[in-house]
């Protein structure tokens, strides 16, 4: 049986694993406010320092995509060596009102 781990409802960047792991998936809800531009990157790093990490993974959310996305990414277990960094920015650095996001990440 394949079994996998999952960070929960994350609304801010977090460290998701600080060791070896395979990233399964990604789910995301999103819906970006105004001028807002949400960026939301998964890393192969153990924390948030990204110099020479890989990115794994990059989705951009902007008013010009229309209504709130939901959206399920399958990774098919793709080796991170030193571990998962969830990074989350928005363009405008302070939210619009109607700016939401979630992502929750499933490794093991």
């Amino acid at each position: 049986m394949d079994t996998c781990r999952s960070s929960g409802v994350l609304t801010a960047s977090a460290v998701i694993a600080a060791h070896q792991c395979r990233l399964k998936s990604v789910h995301f809800s999103a819906n970006a406010g105004g001028p807002d531009i949400v960026t939301i990157k998964i890393w192969d790093s153990k924390d948030s320092t990204l110099t020479n990490n890989t990115e794994l993974v990059r989705f951009i959310v902007d008013p010009q995509t229309g209504s709130s996305v939901n959206i399920e990414y399958d990774m098919h277990g793709v080796l991170a060596r030193e571990g998962l960094y969830l990074q989350i920015t928005n363009s405008e650095g302070s939210p619009n009102a109607a700016t939401r996001h979630a992502v929750s990440v499933e490794f093991n």
